[in-house]
């Protein structure tokens, strides 16, 4: 059974891992992302675990749904996700920078980051 984050799951984590209090601004954007992660988009078919993780990510990281933090909770969620869904994500610290930064600035395409995600992935 596929595991999805739910919004409470992704507060208790963002206070543990980051060590604050998440501000949330926008609140009705995180959820929508998070029912997109659980059900996809309307009238698309049926999203992959690559797409779930790339639109989680994705739209953390871009959407700013939080006052800090993120870049830091978009990337830890999707380790997380790929690892309670069956897949160890592995690339160094420089890799995830830089892609994080250039996903925060909208320099990549879904399809870049679906096939990072993809690439950097191994079946546990």
């Amino acid at each position: 059974m596929l595991w999805l984050p739910e919004l409470s799951y992704l507060l208790e984590l963002f206070e543990e891992r980051l060590k604050e209090k998440p501000v949330v601004i926008n609140h009705q954007g995180l959820k929508a992302t998070l029912d997109i992660v659980q059900w996809g988009m309307p009238f698309h078919p049926k999203p992959t675990i690559w797409d779930r993780v790339t639109i989680l990510y994705r739209n953390l990281v871009e959407e700013h749904y939080f006052m800090d933090g993120n870049k830091r909770i978009g990337f830890i969620i999707s380790v997380i996700f790929l690892n309670k869904n069956g897949y160890f994500f592995d690339t160094t610290n420089d890799d995830v920078y830089k892609m994080t930064m250039q996903v925060a600035q909208r320099l990549k395409t879904y399809e870049e980051i679906l096939d990072w995600f993809k690439r950097n992935s191994k079946k546990i």
